[in-house]
């Protein structure tokens, strides 16, 4: 994958990870459950990252 791409993918998970950060500690007031959260966001980006074809495959399988 090229950097741009992986920096913008990086940019979109921005978004959820400061509004979902927000509402986290708003229901919960606990930081601890506000750190999993995100710890949770950065797995699933560095999954995304790593391998985004096998994230999104539809079942075919693609020869490059």
């Amino acid at each position: 994958m090229q950097p741009e791409r992986k920096a913008g993918i990086t940019i979109v998970f921005g978004i959820p990870a400061i509004v979902g950060a927000g509402l986290v500690w708003q229901l919960s007031g606990n930081w601890q459950v506000v750190f999993g959260y995100l710890g949770l966001l950065g797995f699933i980006l560095g999954a995304f990252l790593a391998n985004p074809e096998q994230m999104i495959s539809s079942g075919k399988k693609s020869e490059h």
